[in-house]
């Protein structure tokens, strides 16, 4: 699986979220907008390898998708006793869609798949162990960094909390060993409460509006996000893990083997009730629940392994997903499949480079000294200042305040711009660009083996007068 990632790697253009994030590790800070800033310093380490800059972006996640695989082998080995289960749980989830798609894209969820492990078999140690520092340190080190990643790291905090109480360990709040750690924890997040003071706590303002939003179509937007995960997961793997997980639950009390994952059960718990309730106000992305299914699809698995009832719907089940994930893989790696039927999977990833490049081309013949690209919203701004070349800034028109304001040095106004604008939201772009004059200035369409795959228009929009 390894080495179909290593090959998929390079054969491709970054993905929207992809190249927003190198943008994170090519303009270097304390922290950023949406979200915190490992993400962004792992890119600026693999940033310096002398590597093709796809491959350069991806090998982060790859090695991290090994480190994943290696230590769910130890935990689920230590558990189970069997390293034959264990193996074929590991094997099972490298073959799940969303699990390989996350080991080649980078992202703040990628790098929480190792760290959440480790949280769990760190939490693990300190509820059987004596105490002791090693053991903190390693837990406040692994929180710290999950806070230097994503926002989300503060359920970590709440599970820990429920665990301790269960466990009748509340007295550990008394142990120095406790408050090295969180010292610990509360060192590697200072840049992101650093960043936050400066800037007036906007990240935290962002986050919070997204998990305190009310959405009236509830009920549809959790429809659309099981639909979403069933896809991004395989439908087997799906509803045998929750199966194992309900199951587990229940008899977390009376049963030796499940109470012998009862932390990782605490932990799946606060994952899976805060996606429920983020479900009912937007749709979930399919990375969203990575950290979820990475830990249970494994577990679930292992028990599976050892009831002979449900191992021929079991193997059959992962089974399926494996073949979707293998096909999805060679077609991304080699192009086994008629472009006709595929040209959908590439359309935001290819062509980029011919866009911007063209796009700057129209640019140079602008008399006006302040001149610049402009695109219509963000999904598309991270791809055009990742692939532009030229000194030329990019300024993202709309109407939200987000990361690419941070980062624009100047006001926009006065500028003469080449618009990139998306050929199916002509009529929506066009009428929030307000220029004293806009001319069409030509197109561009990508094609894979003569089929389109996307389709921009560039518009010459001159002395900018602001959005409308």
């Amino acid at each position: 699986m390894t080495a179909l990632r290593l090959r998929v790697a390079g054969q491709f253009g970054l993905s929207v979220d992809e190249a927003h994030y190198v943008l994170y590790g090519k303009l270097l800070d304390w922290s950023y907008f949406d979200h915190p800033p490992l993400v962004g310093w792992v890119q600026a380490l693999f940033h310096l390898l002398p590597l093709e800059h796809h491959f350069q972006a991806r090998l982060s996640a790859i090695l991290i998708s090994v480190l994943t695989s290696f230590l769910l082998l130890m935990f689920l080995k230590n558990k189970t006793g069997s390293e034959k289960n264990a193996m074929f749980a590991v094997i099972a989830l490298n073959l799940t869609p969303m699990f390989n798609v996350m080991s080649v894209a980078l992202l703040p969820d990628t790098l929480l798949m190792p760290l959440t492990l480790l949280i769990v078999m760190s939490t693990e140690k300190i509820i059987e162990e004596p105490p002791s520092y090693p053991n903190w340190l390693s837990l406040g080190t692994c929180l710290g960094l999950a806070g230097l990643t994503k926002y989300t790291a503060a359920l970590y905090v709440i599970a820990l909390i429920f665990i301790f109480i269960f466990k009748k360990r509340i007295k550990e709040i008394l142990r120095l060993q406790l408050w090295v750690g969180v010292t610990v924890a509360l060192l590697l997040i200072s840049p992101v409460l650093y960043w936050n003071v400066k800037n007036n706590w906007i990240s935290f303002k962002y986050q919070s509006d997204h998990v305190f939003a009310f959405d009236s179509e509830s009920l549809k937007n959790f429809g659309a996000s099981l639909i979403i995960q069933l896809i991004s997961w395989g439908i087997g793997p799906f509803l045998l893990s929750f199966f194992v997980f309900f199951n587990s639950l229940i008899n977390v009390r009376n049963n030796r083997k499940s109470a012998s994952y009862f932390v990782s059960l605490v932990f799946l718990s606060i994952f899976l009730l805060f996606f429920i309730y983020i479900a009912l106000s937007t749709p979930l992305l399919p990375h969203w629940m990575l950290i979820f299914f990475v830990v249970l699809i494994p577990i679930s698995l292992v028990q599976l392994l050892d009831q002979k009832k449900f191992l021929k719907v079991t193997l059959v089940s992962f089974g399926i997903s494996a073949v979707l994930s293998l096909l999805l893989l060679l077609e991304l790696g080699f192009k086994i499949f008629p472009p006709q039927l595929t040209a959908t999977l590439y359309e935001g990833i290819t062509g980029w480079e011919s866009i911007i490049t063209e796009a700057n081309e129209k640019l140079e013949k602008a008399s006006n000294p302040k001149k610049a690209l402009a695109v219509m919203n963000w999904t598309l701004g991270s791809r055009a200042m990742y692939y532009n070349k030229s000194d030329s800034p990019v300024f993202v028109i709309d109407a939200r305040f987000d990361q690419f304001d941070i980062w624009a040095k100047e006001s926009n106004l006065g500028f003469d711009f080449i618009a990139v604008i998306e050929a199916t939201k002509l009529k929506e772009h066009l009428e929030h660009l307000n220029c004293a004059q806009l001319t069409a200035a030509g197109e561009r369409k990508t094609l894979i083996k003569d089929v389109p795959v996307n389709h921009f228009l560039y518009y010459h929009c001159a002395n900018f007068l602001g959005y409308k």
